[in-house]
């Protein structure tokens, strides 16, 4: 973007820069992240004739950008652009967090937080956020701000959420005990009382805490369904031209359809947090961290009622 972004808008600056700097790596985000500028200056302004000149500007620039991306997906169904925006954010989270509790933080940690920070927000393009990426939203901000206040005062970074990383493990260990003796209780239940009753719901199981979330107690919100799982096809929703921008609010993303006979007495909310949390799983995995994948995976467990008693068949 060639021209100045002006003052009375500069609050858009972290996402033009953003949306600037991975647009060689990640066109797709380069765009999220311009589109994402424009509708908040849209939204809040204040409309003056520079900042509708650098509007005007941005929308043209965005349209050459969308063209030159051409047939893609995750431009043309908002369902794959979340999940598409969502991988990418992530995977930058996953790297300052990860070299943050190695104990090897730095100023570039510090600021991988803060871009991790940016690129989750731009999910708010396709609607209201989830309790979980509102505390990682948090916690990115919190991480940046605290490693840099360490190094300006000659300290090493303390790993980890407040507290370190040994008050969470002992958290951890908390919760696993807890699991266990829900578990032992579940065995003295009878055949006809099991036999009737509903699936556990989340707050029947507490689920373990993700290495990757804020510390502070989140408000369960039902998560946004995964698009990696095995679904019913969607019909796209087109994302619309950013000239269209001005004149209406973004569509947000299409529900993904439920099957009108259910298949079991599992509930469609217990069913998507589970994919997420394996979703999440995998994700760990990718970077080689076998805790977060085992505690993720233990948590989808969890939601479709996995225990002793019920094992599947596997």
């Amino acid at each position: 973007m060639s021209l100045k972004i002006p003052d009375e808008i500069k609050y858009i600056t972290p996402y033009v820069q953003r949306g600037q700097e991975v647009v060689a790596r990640d066109p797709v985000v380069s765009y999220y992240a311009q589109y994402y500028a424009a509708k908040l200056a849209i939204a809040r302004g204040p409309r003056t004739k520079e900042t509708t000149d650098y509007l005007s500007h941005l929308l043209d620039a965005l349209e050459t950008q969308k063209q030159a991306i051409g047939a893609n997906e995750a431009i043309t169904d908002d369902l794959v652009g979340y999940a598409h925006v969502e991988n990418f954010a992530l995977k930058i989270f996953i790297n300052a967090d990860n070299e943050d509790r190695a104990g090897k933080s730095s100023k570039k940690t510090a600021k991988t937080f803060l871009a991790a920070s940016i690129f989750l927000e731009l999910l708010k393009t396709f609607g209201d956020l989830d309790s979980e990426t509102e505390a990682k939203i948090k916690y990115s901000k919190w991480k940046a701000a605290d490693i840099m206040k360490a190094l300006r005062e000659g300290r090493v970074p303390t790993p980890g959420p407040p507290g370190g990383i040994e008050q969470e493990e002992e958290e951890e260990r908390e919760i696993q005990e807890q699991l266990k003796q829900q578990g032992q209780q579940d065995e003295h239940q009878s055949f006809d009382q099991q036999e009737d009753a509903p699936p556990p719901s989340i707050s029947e199981f507490p689920s373990p805490p993700s290495n990757f979330t804020a510390p502070l107690p989140q408000t369960p919100q039902p998560p946004k369904a995964d698009t990696t799982s095995d679904v019913s096809p969607v019909t796209p929703v087109s994302n619309k031209l950013p000239a269209a921008l001005v004149q209406q609010q973004p569509t947000p993303a299409a529900a993904i359809p439920q099957n009108s006979t259910p298949v079991n007495t599992i509930s469609p909310t217990s069913i998507a947090t589970a994919q997420k949390n394996a979703k999440w799983a995998i994700s760990a995995l990718d970077y080689d961290d076998i805790k977060t994948a085992r505690l993720q995976l233990l948590s989808a467990l969890n939601e479709i009622g996995f225990n002793q008693n019920n094992n599947f068949g596997f």
